[in-house]
């Protein structure tokens, strides 16, 4: 085989990666479900526990839960939880930003009646179609005659092997120049 046809086969292999990329990221998007960032919301259960069979456990008499009216207001908690008398805060938790997701479990010791929450984060899988997109400006001066640069760019993260990230970067700035590039990203 001759360079050309090679050269051929892996920009041909790239397209067809990124077309993948775009047709999933573009349906993802159609199809996200609703999170609000502001407000709380119930969270689906773990997958692979809503086929496990629920069973009633004896307990203590009462249960240790955390003030009411203190926690929702420090947490601003919505009305639908405040206003519910059955609904209680047995423990709370903050969970670090991740790219995965995290399996979250609400536990009670039946011998004294406090709450706990336990957390772990899933390992990424090796390979996954992302859709990160970033875009921005720049403004500064040039050694050049000490002028005004303008840049206006736009990243687009598509596809990810490990800590590997592939992606497509373009950038224009106020000289007339302008830059594309296939970008490949390690993070650590």
């Amino acid at each position: 085989m001759d360079k050309t046809k090679i050269i051929m086969a892996i920009i041909i292999a790239l397209l067809l990666l990124i077309a993948v990329a775009a047709l999933k990221a573009w349906y993802g998007e159609r199809n996200k479900p609703v999170v609000s960032q502001i407000e709380y919301v119930n969270v689906p259960e773990i997958r692979e526990v809503v086929k496990i069979k629920k069973v009633r456990v004896p307990g203590p008499t009462e249960i240790v839960t955390i003030e009411k009216e203190k926690i929702v207001e420090k947490l601003r908690l919505p009305n639908w939880f405040a206003q519910n008398a059955d609904e209680q805060v047995i423990a709370t938790a903050e969970i670090q930003p991740y790219e995965g997701k995290t399996d979250v479990v609400a536990t009670l010791n039946t011998k004294t009646g406090a709450g706990n929450i336990i957390a772990k984060q899933r390992p990424l899988s090796l390979l996954a179609f992302e859709n990160k997109k970033e875009l921005g400006a720049r403004a500064g001066y040039t050694t050049d005659e000490f002028k005004q640069l303008i840049t206006v760019f736009g990243r687009w993260q598509f596809f990810r092997v490990g800590n590997v990230h592939a992606g497509l970067y373009a950038e224009g700035n106020s000289s007339g120049e302008a830059v594309g590039q296939l970008e490949l990203n390690y993070r650590w």
